[in-house]
């Protein structure tokens, strides 16, 4: 059942944006790096783009070994500050529904708020941090995550390199994304998350296809 709910939702979004990922990888998304999945993941997205002044986009994860969905993310956000003659961009908006399902089926849903600003250092570089608060709704979880990242454009390379700090449990690590393009619309996708609070080490790694 959960199988035609995903077709059911992704359809019309992927039909309506501006731009859509399919990906196969090792393991599955999460805005908190501390919390990726290991095992073996679909991850898509879709999204209307960033040059309107409100825009929003759509990120979610499949379990492979049962086709099932582990999470979907909706976020809508708009431009606070975004003129031309400034470099510094400032975008505030909500991520909901947000969903994750566990191993056992239990559904939890959560409302969050964020914050993003944004900085070319150059051409190249890239810098940009963002807030994000975040409430259960069938649940009782809430936290605060504070990340800065820069980010390295460099021919066929991209380097995000990001710190993150999270209230819950006191989480603090780094992650690393690299990606390479393969063609306009094929790209390898790499990623490395160290908890140092934890000492826990994951890495995942994908083939992702452009829509």
């Amino acid at each position: 059942m959960r199988k035609y709910l995903i077709l059911f939702i992704s359809i019309p979004i992927f039909g309506f944006s501006q731009y859509g990922s399919v990906e196969l990888s090792t393991g599955g998304f999460s805005f908190i790096p501390a919390f990726t999945d290991p095992n073996p993941n679909i991850n898509f997205n879709a999204g209307t783009g960033n040059k309107k002044l409100i825009s929003a986009y759509m990120i979610g994860s499949i379990r492979m070994n049962t086709l099932n969905l582990r999470s979907l993310f909706f976020v809508t956000q708009i431009k606070i500050l975004d003129k031309k003659l400034k470099k510094l961009k400032l975008s505030g908006g909500v991520v909901f529904p947000l969903i994750q399902i566990d191993d056992d089926d239990t559904v939890n849903t959560y409302f969050s708020q964020r914050i993003a600003a944004n900085y070319p250092v150059s051409k190249k570089i890239m810098l940009n941090t963002t807030y994000i608060h975040g409430k259960g709704i069938n649940n009782n979880l809430e936290l605060n995550l504070f990340s800065l990242s820069g980010i390295l454009q460099q021919n066929k390379f991209s380097f995000t390199t990001q710190l993150y700090y999270l209230d819950l449990d006191n989480t603090y690590g780094i992650a690393e994304t690299i990606n390479y393009r393969l063609s306009s619309s094929f790209d390898l996708r790499g990623f490395m998350n160290q908890t140092l609070s934890s000492n826990q080490f994951i890495w995942t790694l994908g083939l992702r296809y452009k829509l």
